[in-house]
């Protein structure tokens, strides 16, 4: 998180993650979607797309700064890490999207361990930002069990907050992303009750 000098808004970067062909950007436009003047923007970096949306928050904050959201996402077979860690750098939250297709497991499992050695060994520590799974398309496999594929990927219950997305309503409401931005203005609240 970063602080503008005349210290009256605070910006923000949420990380978009997941496998390729997850669904990030129809939920990236989902979201977009939900702040009139927000627009997708795409930038081609060799044969990944950087998509990004920015807006900032109608009200502000308890102390009166505004706040700032910048929502990053990649698309494309990331090859190198290189271009993940920078995702991830100086990101205030995390959704983590996962297509809930059967035959896409060992890709969003590879991508979470991906995830898991990018943040480790940058020392970026997950637990100290906001974070929320989605599972997406869920309406595509009617038998579709959240708490299976929580055991599947080893997130203990109750953890971290975790959203189901359907194919024709990607965004789910803004719940993922909405928790995440839950979490961060409770990070941003703390900082300030503690001085920092």
């Amino acid at each position: 998180m970063t602080v503008e000098q005349d210290g009256r808004q605070v910006s923000v970067k949420v990380a978009l993650t997941g496998a390729a062909d997850a669904g990030k950007l129809a939920v990236l436009r989902g979201i977009a979607g939900r702040y009139g003047s927000a627009t997708v923007r795409e930038h081609a970096v060799g044969p990944l797309r950087v998509h990004r949306v920015e807006w900032t928050e109608p009200g502000a904050l308890p102390d009166g700064r505004f706040l700032n959201v910048a929502v990053h996402s990649l698309t494309g077979r990331v090859d190198y890490n290189a271009a993940e860690e920078l995702l991830l750098r100086a990101a205030a939250g995390v959704v983590f999207v996962v297509d809930v297709d059967p035959m896409k497991f060992q890709a969003t499992w590879d991508s979470l361990m991906r995830l898991s050695e990018n943040t480790r060994r940058n020392g970026y520590d997950l637990r100290s930002v906001g974070i929320a799974i989605q599972y997406h398309r869920a309406d595509l496999y009617p038998n579709f069990d959240p708490a299976q594929l929580d055991a599947r990927l080893g997130v203990p219950p109750g953890l971290i907050p975790r959203f189901v997305s359907t194919s024709r309503v990607p965004d789910a409401e803004g719940m993922a992303f909405d928790s995440v931005i839950a979490q961060i203005k409770s990070r941003l609240d703390l900082a300030d009750d503690s001085g920092g």
